[in-house]
């Protein structure tokens, strides 16, 4: 038995998962701001670390992304990765 159904659920609890905001049809991505700022940020920094490494799965996903969304934003994909896995 978990403590959250899914892993998303957990994502979204640590203030990883993208946030939302929809309004007459239209959908416009914006920041999360609920979530438990410490374990974001600790995630956040191991992501950080993970990137650097050399020839991991982990590391070439942030390459990739990287080239697609920006420093920023692929960290927190990579922390919010790292806390699904």
């Amino acid at each position: 038995m978990s403590y959250f159904p899914s892993d998303k659920h957990i994502t979204s609890w640590a203030g990883l998962s993208p946030g939302n905001n929809e309004s007459a049809g239209k959908k416009k991505r914006s920041k999360s701001l609920a979530g438990n700022k410490a374990l974001k940020s600790i995630m956040c920094e191991c992501a950080w670390c993970a990137s650097m490494s050399k020839n991991t799965r982990l590391s070439m996903c942030y390459k990739r992304w990287v080239k697609r969304m920006g420093k920023k934003k692929a960290t927190i994909a990579l922390a919010s990765l790292m806390l699904r896995i």
